[in-house]
């Protein structure tokens, strides 16, 4: 079988699975996100603590996601995220940025409607993510740091529920890529790692 066929088989099949989209089902959405990074980490870190500075380690920050929905049960989505983590010492300051600007495509693999005696209808979703895009993660001490860009990919699972347009989201993301910093001491903190999140969702 040509690679063309097995694509088109493959896109027919999802089609299939994801089965004929609701009438009023939504066809847009917004999540607004705050979450947490657990970078990689190659004893980067661990020198980081030796030397009096808190661990760079974890990062806070948060998410923005909008997507569209194309076909059943299939959408096409575009995130930015920032994470930041900040480790003072004394009269200095290690601070470690990444962002990450991906384009995903998702999977609704479970999407249910409620209607709880005819006046509070709520919804819950569970949805698949796979995207690729832009990694950069930079550092700075005293004025003096590196930084490095590069590709990259994640794939993450959804959990959303709420009220008409309006809903709250949790989120787990696996990012990997091979960005990174490295030490003085030849220690390495990676823009990928493991992404942890929570906040509002906006369908319509």
């Amino acid at each position: 079988m040509t690679p063309a066929r097995t694509l088109l088989l493959a896109t027919t099949l999802v089609a299939l699975a994801g089965g004929a989209a609701a009438a009023d089902e939504e066809r847009f959405s917004l999540e607004l996100r705050g979450g947490v990074l657990n970078r990689d980490d190659g004893g980067y870190a661990d020198h980081a603590e030796v030397y009096g500075l808190s661990n760079p380690e974890i990062g806070g920050g948060g998410v923005i996601e909008g997507g569209v929905r194309f076909l059943p049960r299939l959408w096409a989505l575009a995130s930015w995220s920032g994470f930041t983590s900040s480790g003072p010492r004394r009269l200095s300051e290690l601070q470690v940025d990444n962002q990450v600007l991906l384009g995903h495509l998702g999977f609704t693999a479970y999407r249910e409607e409620f209607n709880l005696d005819g006046e509070f209808p709520w919804w819950m979703r569970f949805d698949l993510m796979a995207g690729a895009g832009l990694y950069t993660i930079s550092d700075d001490l005293e004025g003096e740091g590196r930084s490095d860009r590069g590709p990259g990919a994640r794939l993450g699972a959804h959990v959303a529920f709420g009220w008409k347009a309006v809903g709250f989201s949790l989120s787990y993301g696996w990012h990997m890529t091979g960005v990174k910093i490295e030490d003085r001491l030849g220690g390495e903190l990676g823009a990928g790692g493991h992404e942890l999140g929570g906040g509002l969702r906006l369908q319509f």
